[in-house]
């Protein structure tokens, strides 16, 4: 075990995270439209851009403030 118990205990909290982002997605999954999908698909793309500005050092974007774009792309259609 080379990577010691950290990575363990890193790996179980990735994993409950990313299963509940899964049953979510599968849940929401028979009522969410095609275009509130693009919408969604549109809305992250922008949010990661965002994030790659703020990696390369470009100006400075809060991306958490546009979290809420996310629940208006959903319900515009």
């Amino acid at each position: 075990m080379g990577l010691g118990r950290g990575c363990i205990f890193s790996a179980v909290s990735v994993g409950l995270f990313q299963g509940a982002i899964f049953l979510v997605a599968g849940a929401i999954e028979p009522i969410i439209t095609p275009a509130a999908l693009a919408n969604l698909s549109y809305i992250g793309n922008i949010l990661i851009f965002c994030v790659g500005t703020n990696l390369l050092g470009l100006p400075h974007i809060r991306v958490a403030n546009f979290f809420p774009a996310l629940v208006i792309a959903i319900l515009w259609q």
